[in-house]
């Protein structure tokens, strides 16, 4: 078990540690990674590290308590093994009377999720669907289409009990939200990054709950996180642009900060008016000493002792493992510390953090203009479009009924 996550959660019992990919692709990861170790010492170090992280079939003693997918990550596990997908693809295309691109797509995403879902269902039942849920995310060229969102949302929660539907922080993705939640399903808000989002995502969240109430919906295995994605809202660009315009000099650690405010600022809220939305950390960083870090990763250290959970991606649990050593003594009490005031009081000069910081700083209408969302949103469609050609490989090779790819994610 790594002694760095494992510390992480015996600070706060109400700590969670997930996994950034499915489930089915860690042991493959494992075995690459302690195929790098630098010596047999360090192998067998890591290998007893990784033991009891990721056990679904066995809750009391994995330290991974949830997993998230995405497009993106859905596509690097198909393409990662292509020949048994190839195999799946060509089957399904040969059952359709008429074989349809978009609508193979939807298959092959949807099978990817039944399958990590079924590989934790174990730990969600063991667990009364306290923990074992996987979050699937919807097809982001529906992203700005709520009725359609909705659609697909309901589609993957009948796929398995333990699915969590992931949803973007558009406007469009709030309207989804609530009308989920109102059917009683668990929820993800991604692609968000701001305070604005959060609260956004809370007025979603308590007013599907309202509607599920009146409608006698049952929610006692009904959950919600929020998805701060940490380390790709200092990655947002427009920080070091609009400091460089006010001669203000801003650092890697400033950035950091910045990043932590914001997180700071939702668990306080949180625990102030008891929310029933949990913060959920993704795109976790560890830290270049060369950068003027002075630890292993901030977003751990300054996030300690709080009700947060933490989604790892594979190259993150790799770099805790290795760099154990350098993780300092963890405070308990650091989520409830105050971001440094001279440094806020620098971030406050520039309109992006203003932005993702103030309650108000944003409107509903201007989330998908926000640099983080922009920059993840053209990302994580050009990973959508690298599946589909996959796909549309396999389909054309098959059926000469192929059509050319419909970016709306409607056929043409």
């Amino acid at each position: 078990m790594s002694i760095v996550l494992e510390e992480m959660q015996r600070l706060s019992p109400a700590a969670e540690i997930w996994w950034d990919s499915s489930p089915l692709d860690f042991p493959r990861w494992r075995d690459q990674f302690l195929a790098g170790a630098p010596d047999r010492a360090s192998r067998e170090r890591w290998e007893g590290r990784l033991r009891t992280f990721l056990c679904p079939d066995d809750p009391d003693v994995s330290l991974v308590r949830g997993v998230t997918t995405n497009p993106s990550l859905v596509a690097r596990s198909v393409l990662a093994t292509p020949g048994p997908w190839e195999e799946w693809i060509d089957r399904t295309v040969r059952a359709q009377p008429l074989p349809d691109l978009d609508h193979t797509f939807h298959l092959v995403y949807e099978e990817a999720l039944r399958r990590a879902a079924r590989a934790m269902r174990p730990m969600w039942e063991a667990t009364g669907g306290r923990y074992g849920w996987v979050s699937g995310q919807l097809d982001p060229r529906l992203m700005f289409h709520a009725g359609a969102m909705t659609e697909q949302g309901l589609r993957i929660a009948r796929i398995a009990p333990n699915l969590m539907v992931k949803v973007p922080g558009s406007a469009a993705g709030y309207q989804t939200i609530r009308t989920l939640v109102g059917h009683g399903i668990s929820v993800n808000n991604t692609l968000s990054y701001t305070v604005p989002q959060f609260l956004a995502c809370v007025d979603a969240v308590n007013g599907g709950l309202r509607d599920a109430a009146r409608r006698g919906v049952d929610t006692t295995r009904w959950r919600a996180v929020f998805t701060h994605m940490i380390g790709r809202f200092g990655a947002n660009t427009d920080l070091l642009h609009e400091a460089a315009a006010r001669d203000v000099e801003l650092t890697a650690t400033d950035l950091r900060w910045g990043e932590i405010a914001v997180l700071k600022r939702v668990h306080r809220l949180i625990a102030e008016h008891g929310h029933p939305v949990k913060p959920l950390l993704s795109s976790l960083e560890t830290d270049d000493p060369a950068q003027g870090f002075g630890g292993l990763s901030m977003h751990l250290e300054h996030s300690a002792g709080g009700s947060v959970a933490y989604t790892c991606k594979p190259q993150f649990v790799g770099d805790v493992v290795r760099r154990e050593a350098e993780l300092p003594r963890l405070d308990a009490r650091a989520i409830h510390a105050d971001v440094p005031g001279q440094v806020l009081d620098k971030l406050m000069w520039l309109p992006s953090f203003q932005r993702g910081y103030l309650p108000d700083g944003m409107s509903a209408d201007q989330f998908a203009h926000y640099g983080a969302f922009t920059a993840t949103y053209a990302e994580v469609l050009g990973n959508t479009r690298r599946l589909l050609d996959f796909v549309a490989r396999r389909f054309q090779a098959l059926s000469s009924r192929a059509r050319p790819l419909s970016l709306s994610g409607h056929p043409r």
